[in-house]
């Protein structure tokens, strides 16, 4: 029996792999490569699945730039595509058609998950920072919209 009878062709297998979720050229190619396809079936099978538009990089980062914009900053973000396999270019591209504004998903994660938290604390005030940072949000725009929260009278105390 011919071996590539025996088994779906790379594209094929692709398309499933794409009927679960959205994934980067760099992802399908590793896959393949795993379920042991030749380089030039997989070469191929890309190349038909970016003609017929179910493979393409740019798409994919602006769709997860879009989902993940609300609890994720910038940093992280681009740290995980990079780890997908999106080129920096593409990545680039995105971001300068992109606004995304970390002010804003930063207020509305406080809102949500920090409303009752003391932030005259210093404990309480370093763990939030470290919270945001640990999501690749930068130090300043945490800083710049964490002192919103802080208000201060005529002595100098600290009240909400």
């Amino acid at each position: 029996m011919d071996r590539s009878k025996a088994r779906c062709s790379a594209f094929d297998k692709a398309v499933n792999l794409l009927a679960f979720k959205s994934r980067t050229t760099q992802e399908i190619i590793k896959r393949l490569n795993e379920k042991g396809y030749s380089s030039e079936e997989i070469d191929e099978a890309v190349e038909k699945l970016s003609y017929y538009g179910y493979l393409n990089d740019q798409n994919y980062t602006i769709s997860y730039i879009m989902d993940n914009a609300a609890k994720k900053g910038k940093k992280l973000i681009s740290i995980e595509l990079e780890q997908k396999g999106i080129d920096k270019n593409i990545l680039d591209g995105v971001y300068s058609e992109v606004n995304i504004d970390e002010d804003v998903s930063i207020d509305n994660i406080i809102k949500q998950r920090f409303s009752q938290a003391d932030l005259c604390d210093d404990k309480v005030y370093r763990r939030i920072i470290n919270y945001f940072l640990r999501r690749g949000f930068t130090y300043d725009s945490v800083k710049r919209v964490i002192k919103k929260y802080k208000s201060y009278d005529e002595d100098g105390t600290i009240f909400y």
